[in-house]
């Protein structure tokens, strides 16, 4: 789209309903349009791409690699923002929400104080601020904006740090949304002065409060409004069931507990609010503890009657032994239990609702599929992944236990997860297994299943996986399968594989197929041949719509696509690894979409035999047996040239593009760069581990951002004339010495150097000079590079 050609439709559209439209744009389309030369255009552009902001304010050396709060909203460094605030039309805008990410040192930041955020604060109407501290000190709340027309507009605080100062002020009025999240390394006892903190006020309106390892006894947050719609405790300090039935919490729509070693037990003494619709029970972190043994003893979960308004129930990583549930509200609809030591019988008492939409039981102790008889006919989604499903349990199933029946499945199911149950074959008959006309996707990956052949599946599936196949008989009449996932099997043909118009992903790898063959309809997007024992992949029709085809890992010595020059292909890259290939004119030729190709790993030794796509920007050739780039015709448009570890020896007679930004040569033999013509607009080179030993007479393009020499035989460096706007060099592990670098001018701009492996007498005494010279510069720092 043109920018400044705009339709002159937006000189008569009403101001309410253009910001309308432009509210339902992409947000890297509206800056673009912020620019045209149209005014009306240009300012309801401007207005609506200012409207969501996220500023970040921190230390870090690349703001890119920083968490979002927002990725809907425009993100700013503070500079930009003092920027903007200081142009002429900056009162004209409307900022409905300014979210700012503080992640320096909190106490010290200076932004709230300066004449930037004055400005913003009035015309912004929701203020989000987020704290992150990483340094062990202790978060002071005097860190908050003090400005009186900010403080009414801040809708949302979170503080997360080792230590939170527990004399929480008065917060502001109209705060919806409150979390103080504390690392766990920030314990304390019962006789700490903090667990006899003075109870937090909370402000009337308080929608949201989330409190990680909170400080102190229950009381400190005993004076949650009554307002407060979601709530959610992390390793609470002596918890009671009292306590907790004493919050007055009407409003209550979703209950969050968290690890909370006093808990044992829920069961009817503890009284969810009457509202409730979604409560999540956890009891076990599984990022950090997965891998021990249960540090809560949780076995039991009774409730007589759950609150009338419950939606959802989750139990997640949890010794739970014991669950019993008298009545379901009539409006329940998911349950989860994940993770957990429920048996069979425990399920096949429980009465499920007729209004139960979904039922997740993952990673349990279920060994019998009887109680599918008493699921609702409702059920779309049925999940039991990871179980013991045909493992008999004689203390869970006594010996009438019917594993001869036939299991029907509810008549609306949708969905259903068989997957990681690896005996399930061998005990139950695929014959009785009675799917209902309805299901869509089916999975029964790591099930034992041998053969399809007794299996009745449905024709309206649209996704199914299997694996343990020898054979695709039975694989026929499924007209509206669209994905169809039949890697890790033991199949050596699938030329009977019947395959519908109407696939678009298609997952062969990891079998043992030693022909393809199959004309693919056009319409699939994604076909997986990788490790399998193909030789060879001849009159291959790529279909137009695929945009993957992997085929890495194979024996394979040609390929041959019939429809390379196509223009409608949609396929962008080429991605071969460990393929047997040893000459690219047997893979010639590629198809002209390509924009990136990779081949990693084979025995090709030569560029020069084929003409590659005109469209190609990236080429990556890493680890073959390349020896030469003379007489190699680049396409015109390359941007990424990565030849990592081949037998290059020579640069000379060479012509690079002049669209090339990025070169790797590391892992070479090249001795000399002289005469070496780099293409002017290059900002990355690459040549670590070679053998070169001078750098007389090279010249580097002034667009030269980054330099790696490590790993080479330099021991002298004074001849290279560095480029101004280099930002990155590296010289680590040659022959170099301070004699060796004492004339060398470094760029101003120079801010990342490494140089520790050299034969430096007195390092330490060097790298002092250079600081003095150069005090923004890094020696030997990791740093990221900010492109």
């Amino acid at each position: 789209m043109n920018a400044r050609a705009a339709p002159p439709i937006w000189d008569t559209l009403p101001l309410e309903i253009a910001e309308i439209i432009f509210s339902h744009l992409p947000i890297p389309l509206v800056g673009v349009l912020r620019k045209s030369e149209n005014p009306t255009l240009a300012s309801v552009a401007r207005k609506c791409y200012y409207s969501n902001l996220e500023l970040i304010i921190c230390n870090s050396p690349d703001e890119s690699n920083v968490p979002r709060m927002d990725s809907s909203a425009v993100c700013m460094k503070s500079s930009e923002f003092e920027e903007l605030a200081n142009s002429e039309t900056f009162d004209q805008l409307r900022i409905k929400k300014l979210s700012i990410s503080v992640r320096e040192d909190v106490n010290d930041s200076k932004f709230f104080h300066k004449e930037a955020f004055a400005k913003a604060s009035s015309i912004v109407t929701d203020f989000m601020l987020e704290f992150i501290m990483d340094n062990g000190e202790v978060f002071n709340w005097a860190s908050l904006p003090s400005s009186p027309l900010v403080w009414k507009y801040i809708r949302e605080i979170s503080v997360q740090s080792a230590l939170i100062d527990p004399k929480v002020p008065p917060l502001p009025p109209n705060l919806r949304k409150l979390e103080l999240i504390r690392k766990q390394s920030s314990w304390r006892n019962d006789d700490d002065p903090l667990t006899h903190s003075q109870p937090i006020c909370f402000p009337p309106n308080l929608e949201e409060f989330v409190f990680h390892y909170p400080w102190g006894p229950m009381s400190v947050y005993a004076n949650l409004p009554l307002t407060l719609r979601r709530l959610a405790l992390l390793k609470v300090l002596n918890f009671s069931v009292e306590g907790f039935n004493e919050l007055k919490l009407p409003n209550l729509k979703y209950l969050r507990l968290e690890n909370i070693p006093e808990l044992m037990e829920i069961d009817e003494l503890l009284r969810f609010p009457s509202l409730l619709e979604n409560l999540d029970l956890w009891w076990l972190d599984p990022y950090y503890q997965q891998y021990d043994l249960w540090e809560l003893d949780f076995e039991s979960f009774i409730q007589r009657k759950l609150p009338l308004k419950l939606q959802r129930l989750s139990i997640t990583w949890c010794p739970l032994k014991t669950f019993r549930v008298g009545t379901f509200s009539n409006c329940f609809r998911e349950m989860v239990l994940d993770h957990t030591e429920l048996p069979s019988s425990e399920v096949r008492m429980l009465k499920f609702p007729p209004s139960l939409a979904s039922l997740l039981i993952m990673s349990s102790r279920l060994t019998s599929l009887d109680f599918v008889k008493s699921l609702p006919e409702s059920l779309a989604i049925l999940n039991l992944r990871g179980n013991s499903l045909g493992c008999l349990n004689e203390r869970d199933e006594g010996k009438r236990t019917a594993r001869w029946s036939r299991i029907k499945f509810p008549k609306r199911l949708r969905s259903l997860n068989l997957r990681w149950n690896r005996s399930l074959f061998t005990i139950y008959p695929p014959k009785n297994f009675v799917f209902p006309p309805s299901l869509k996707d089916l999975n029964l990956e790591s099930t034992e299943l041998a053969s399809v052949k007794e299996l009745n599946i449905p024709q309206t599936l649209i996704d199914l996986d299997f694996n343990h196949l020898g054979s695709v008989e039975g694989l026929k009449n499924l007209p509206l399968l669209q994905i169809l996932n039949l890697g890790s099997n033991k199949l050596s043909s699938v030329e009977e594989l019947d395959i519908p118009p109407t696939l678009i992903d298609l997952d062969l790898g990891h079998n043992k197929l030693q022909r393809f063959s199959k004309t693919l309809p056009d319409g699939i997007q994604s076909v997986n041949l990788e490790h399998n024992q193909l030789r060879e992949l001849v009159n291959f029709h790529l279909p137009v719509n695929c945009t993957k085809l992997g085929l890495s890992s194979n024996p394979l010595q040609k390929i041959q696509i019939t429809n390379a020059d196509n223009p409608d292909l949609k396929i962008r890259d080429f991605s071969w690894k460990s393929i047997a290939i040893t000459a690219l004119r047997d893979i010639y030729p590629l198809p002209q979409s390509l924009t990136r190709f990779e081949i990693t790993g084979s025995d090709v030794c030569s560029f020069s035999e084929i003409q590659f796509p005109v469209g190609l920007k990236h080429i990556e050739a890493t680890n073959n047996k390349i020896n030469s780039l003379e007489n190699v015709e680049f396409p015109p448009h390359l941007e990424v040239l990565h030849l990592r570890g081949n037998q290059i020896s020579s640069l000379a007679n060479v012509y690079f593009p002049d669209s090339l930004l990025r070169l790797s040569l590391d892992d070479n033999k090249i001795t000399l760069l002289k005469s070496v013509e780099f293409p002017p607009r290059l900002e990355e080179l690459v040549l670590l581990k070679n053998q070169i030993s001078s750098m007389a007479n090279v010249y580097f393009p002034d667009s030269l951002r980054r330099l790696e020499l490590d790993h080479n035989r330099l021991a002298s460096i004074n001849a290279i004339q560095l480029p101004l706007m280099l930002l990155c060099l590296r010289l680590c592990n040659n022959r170099l010495s301070e004699q060796a670098m004492q004339h060398l001018d470094f760029p101003a701009c120079l801010d990342d150097l490494h140089v520790h492996g050299n034969v430096f007498e007195n390092f330490d005494g060097w790298k002092e000079g250079v600081r003095l010279a150069y005090p923004r510069m890094q020696i030997d720092v990791q740093m990221l590079l900010c492109k």
